[in-house]
């Protein structure tokens, strides 16, 4: 991981040293890259060669920025430091903009929007718990993984069974009782709509900015820049593929292909059946968008890590550290499914999108990383940290 900021990390003096230091990573990434691509174009042509591009960009930039959710959350409940949640909300904003009236525009997209239902709640106050033990939310794990942590080695694959679990689980649970999905502006005409959302958005962020401002907190130079490309790099996302960026279903589907792959028919459970679940089912990985992206995302922090020279940097953490990621990962894993997603498919996607899903997701995973952050101290963690 980067300790240090990105402006020294990556300043000119150490650039080229750095990269004669991890050539032998760079051109290993690089000819990984360009196998993956040559699948991509055989598979799904230009556009899933696009998207795996803005998976790649996406990947580095998170982790140049060290753009992170369950760190911000952590702060924020630890500390009091609320400059992370102000620019997450800030995204959410400038990702409404393209989102909500996506039609008024002339984009042929839509955004995403979920069920208020119990296992909402559920799924995302279980997804909180977990990354504050796994140390990183479903962005951070692939970013960080790229980036060869040792903790997010032990996460990721976690995640990966959590997410078959949490598919198997999911149907049932939403049985227990749904309001069905609820858009906040609904009934109004779609500009009307749009600008209660980005107003709402903006509000919270505002808020949360001048809750640290009071503090005599202020807002990093490197996290606006953060946030505005990932923020274009999101409507990129959404404009050519027709929805909004979402992370943990390419982790569900590698894991029901390998499960597939050992003999298990996953279509006796319901939720593969569903049409969107079949279908990704039955095409390659290098068909699904959030797969595709998933993997570029942890070519895209290899490359950034090794043009930094961090990649062979990383200390492997203790064994209760590594126990908490397994845990926090499965247990992410379950959440993501039971909650539609996790701080980027049901957070972002979903309060840009003007879903109220959205913003009980946010409620629920800071209560359930609260809780999380009560169990790190059991696991190794520092009690302030």
């Amino acid at each position: 991981m980067f300790n240090t900021p990105p402006s020294q990390s990556f300043s000119q003096s150490n650039l080229f040293g750095t990269i004669f230091v991890e050539y032998r990573s760079l051109i290993f990434l690089f000819v990984i890259t360009l196998i993956i691509l040559g699948l991509i174009s055989l598979d799904t042509g230009f556009d899933g060669v696009t998207l795996f591009c803005l998976g790649v960009l996406l990947g580095g930039f998170f982790l140049y920025f060290q753009y992170g959710f369950a760190s911000g959350w952590r702060n924020f409940l630890v500390h009091g430091h609320s400059m992370q949640l102000s620019a997450h909300f800030c995204l959410a904003a400038i990702c409404a903009i393209i989102f909500i009236p996506a039609k008024l525009w002339g984009i042929d997209a839509s955004g995403s929007v979920a069920p208020v239902s119990i296992s909402l709640f559920m799924g995302a106050f279980l997804f909180g718990i977990g990354m504050q033990l796994a140390n990183g939310c479903g962005s951070g794990v692939l970013f960080s993984f790229g980036a060869s942590s040792g903790r997010m080695i032990i996460a990721l694959p976690f995640f990966i069974v959590g997410s078959v679990i949490g598919s198997i689980i999911l149907p049932p649970v939403l049985l227990w009782g749904s309001l069905g999905p609820i858009v906040i502006g609904g009934d109004l005409s779609t500009a009307l709509k749009a600008t209660i959302n980005i107003f709402l958005l903006s509000s919270v962020s505002v808020g949360f900015y001048l809750f640290g401002y009071s503090r005599d907190q202020k807002l990093p130079q490197h996290l606006i820049f953060g946030t505005l490309i990932i923020a274009l790099l999101c409507c990129t996302v959404f404009i050519l593929s027709g929805h909004p960026w979402g992370v943990t279903f390419g982790f569900t589907l590698w894991g029901a292909k390998a499960l597939q792959g050992l003999g298990m028919t996953m279509t006796d459970f319901t939720f593969w059946t569903w049409p969107g679940p079949k279908r990704a089912l039955e095409l390659s990985v290098l068909s699904n968008i959030s797969s595709l992206m998933d993997i570029g995302m942890i070519i895209g922090a290899g490359i950034t890590a090794a043009v930094a020279g961090k990649l062979k940097n990383n200390e492997w953490p203790g064994n209760k550290q590594l126990l908490a990621a397994a845990i926090g990962g499965l247990i992410m894993g379950i959440g993501a499914r039971l909650s539609f997603g996790c701080n980027i498919g049901a957070f972002l996607a979903g309060t840009a999108s003007g879903s109220l899903h959205g913003w009980i997701w946010f409620g629920m995973a800071l209560a359930g990383s609260w809780v999380g952050l009560k169990l790190r101290p059991f696991f190794g963690f520092k009690i302030n940290s």
